[in-house]
């Protein structure tokens, strides 16, 4: 007997639910084409499902835009989880069914066919790429309102074809709501700028970015050794951005060498069932590859939510929109996923952080200013670094504090970092004292101590909850009147200092006798 599978309900989180109510309004006052700007993980598909269904349950035709085969497929299986009745418009698909209310197009294919039926409805995902044939299909269907989706509206034009950006939420709400992962970021040996050419855009040319990446390949393969070891055991499941072919080889030759499967997929694949494949096999939770190098894809869309290390060695000179739409491949969330590393050998966090953290911070805003963004020529230099990049670990500066290890730029100092070397993480920066008597080593680094409290805390305590404020109490006792820096409270519970851990047990045992003392 066969059983069918229940489709899933289409259930919209509160500010997606917003967003569709904005997109509406917007309508009624005569915007007809409007972009709906949402960040990695703010479910910009279940939004677009939403709408593909309600127009496809009055019957009107809606069309679904999307530049690569990948992506029709993940679509495809979205709208099939959702019961919704689609023909796939790619190829020689067998899915070519053009009466169905909804339709799935690749827009290169659609340029080649003819549909039957004139749409009232075309969401265009990943609008920022404005391909001049997307863009002629909606100028062709004046009477169609059009949708689209992108999490970096920064293209140059984009104001001039778009009435209006209606903004769903932002990158640092979804963090806090555990949404998305917000990644450990470390700036690693990168190429020199001047190594770098120029491409007819004003780019950093991939030619000479893979040359002078390929001279730092063994730092890549070395730092990542390193930093997986450190935050996961071992190796852990990652992506690679690579500038060429050639460079993407040499990577996959050097991790073969140091022992881990790490396989290409590029715009130069020899057929797509081939990428297909392999990117099947890194989606299994037990997959044998270890990483996948990607050169031209992977950018947008590429969805692999257990995704715990990035890895950038594509440098940008303006792009914006590239960097974070890399780096948005590992903040998805995941049952299984405590936390997520980047690590930078393009120099792109040098450049960007600063435009990253506000975008994360308060959103794209405006069309007009935000189609500004990737014209902006961005350096990199001294200057820079000391704002961006933390002298303790090398981790990216959020302000003036490190999002990597928590250190904090002192409000006023007289010393100067050197960069390439470590120093030792003084309580008294942070305005932090110990309770009188205290002996231990680990309290020279109060997040030894913190994470320390968290391991036990969350050891001892089924509520999360509960956990961290118990945490946060025994830190006070240790650190008497102290607030922790930003970022720590919310942070997972880092490696485990065993001599922080015994000093937590000894603290909780020591508070729980003295208050058997006073209650007798």
């Amino acid at each position: 007997m066969l059983t069918l599978t229940p489709h899933r309900e289409i259930s919209l989180r509160p500010y997606q639910a917003d967003a569709v109510d904005a997109l509406r309004d917007g309508i009624r006052a005569g915007r007809k084409r409007q972009i709906l700007v949402a960040p990695t993980g703010a479910g910009k598909t279940i939004v677009a499902t939403h709408l593909l269904k309600q127009a496809s349950d009055k019957g009107s035709y809606a069309v679904f835009l999307v530049d690569r085969v990948a992506l029709v497929n993940q679509t495809s299986q979205t709208l099939d989880d959702y019961g919704i009745r689609h023909g796939i418009v790619q190829g020689n698909s067998e899915r070519w069914s053009p009466h169905e209310n909804v339709q799935v197009c690749s827009i290169q294919s659609l340029a080649r066919r003819f549909l039957p039926r004139r749409p009232s409805l075309i969401v265009y995902d990943e609008a920022h790429a404005q391909y001049k044939s997307s863009i002629k299909f909606i100028e062709d269907h004046p009477e169609a309102v059009a949708i689209g989706l992108t999490a970096t509206p920064f293209t140059p034009g984009m104001g001039k074809f778009w009435d209006d950006a209606v903004n769903v939420t932002t990158t640092r709400a979804l963090v806090d709501d555990g949404f998305l992962i917000q990644p450990k970021i470390y700036v690693a040996k990168s190429p020199d700028d001047k190594e770098l050419g120029l491409n007819s855009f004003g780019e950093f040319s991939d030619e000479s970015a893979g040359a002078a990446g390929i001279r730092i390949v063994g730092d890549v393969v070395s730092e990542w050794i390193g930093k997986t070891h450190e935050h996961f055991g071992g190796a852990a499941k990652s992506i690679v951005f690579s500038p060429t072919v050639e460079h993407g080889r040499v990577i996959c030759a050097a991790f073969a060498a140091a022992g881990y499967n790490f396989q290409q997929i590029s715009y130069l694949d020899r057929s797509d069932d081939e990428r297909a494949a392999k990117i099947g096999e890194f989606r299994r939770p037990d997959s044998m590859i270890h990483g996948l190098v990607s050169c031209g894809v992977l950018t947008k869309g590429f969805d692999v939510p257990d995704v715990l290390i990035g890895v950038s060695c594509k440098p940008y000179r303006k792009s914006l929109s590239s960097h974070m739409q890399e780096i948005g491949r590992v903040m998805r969330s995941h049952p299984d996923k405590t936390r997520a590393l980047w690590l930078d050998h393009s120099g792109n966090i040098e450049r960007f952080a600063l435009d990253m953290f506000d975008v994360w911070d308060n959103g794209a805003g405006l069309l007009s200013t935000a189609e500004k963004r990737d014209s902006e020529t961005r350096k990199r230099d001294e200057q820079t670094r000391e704002k961006v990049v933390c002298p303790e670990c090398s981790g990216a500066l959020r302000g003036n504090t490190c999002a990597a290890c928590g250190w904090e730029r002192p409000a006023r100092s007289g010393i100067h970092a050197v960069a390439g070397s470590l120093h030792e993480f003084n309580p008294e920066a942070l305005g932090l004292t110990t309770r009188p008597g205290l002996r231990a080593e680990c309290l020279k680094d109060p997040r030894k101590v913190w994470h320390a409290a968290l391991h036990y805390c969350f050891a001892h305590s089924r509520d999360g909850d509960k956990a961290r404020k118990w945490a946060y109490g025994v830190f006070r006792g240790i650190f008497p009147g102290a607030k922790l820096p930003f970022g720590w409270y919310d942070a997972a519970p880092g490696d485990l200092d065993q001599g922080a851990y015994d000093l937590i047990g000894r603290e909780i045992k020591r508070f729980r006798k003295n208050n058997k003392r006073v209650a007798a």
